[in-house]
């Protein structure tokens, strides 16, 4: 279990790292965007235009690396809701890399960005792995909480 923590701990510093590689394509951002509104947008709703996409993508990135770390923690606590969370989490970021990457090769614009895409999933895969592989299952089993003691003849062995 502590090596699928490193894991989804490494999957929230690669969405960083991500993050700020895309900081330093600004310049190519303005450049996009201009292309694509035909030169209409200038100056300042060009601008407007690239801090929006800069913000969101800032915002998405936090998002993803905050939920790699609170699955990473929730998962290490033995939790198995987190265990399934952590799964649907992983099944919109695979519908999401596919998407991304049909985009990226119809528009051709595949580079950088899809390499950390591509990271990203492959660490989502090897988590899931080491999640569900059946060493694990036992430290996701349910327990009694500490100290609980059932009630004497609980449950009845006798049918009612």
């Amino acid at each position: 279990m502590q090596i699928a923590f490193y894991v989804m701990l490494a999957g929230a510093v690669v969405t960083l790292l991500g993050m700020a590689y895309s900081l330093t394509m600004l310049d190519e951002t303005r450049s996009n965007a201009l292309d694509a509104s035909g030169g209409v947008l200038r100056g300042n709703e060009l601008d407007l235009l690239v801090y929006a996409s800069v913000g969101g993508t800032l915002l998405s990135a936090v998002v993803t690396a905050g939920l790699w770390v609170w699955m990473a923690f929730v998962c290490r606590a033995g939790k198995n809701w987190g265990r399934i969370t952590g799964t649907v989490f992983f099944g919109i970021n695979a519908l999401s890399y596919a998407a991304g990457t049909v985009l990226a090769f119809v528009t051709s614009t595949a580079g950088i960005a899809l390499v950390f895409s591509t990271v990203t999933l492959v660490i989502g895969l090897a988590a899931m792995i080491l999640l569900w592989n059946r060493t694990s299952s036992p430290f996701f089993a349910s327990r009694a909480p500490q100290g609980y003691q059932p009630y004497p003849g609980y449950p009845p062995s006798a049918p009612y």
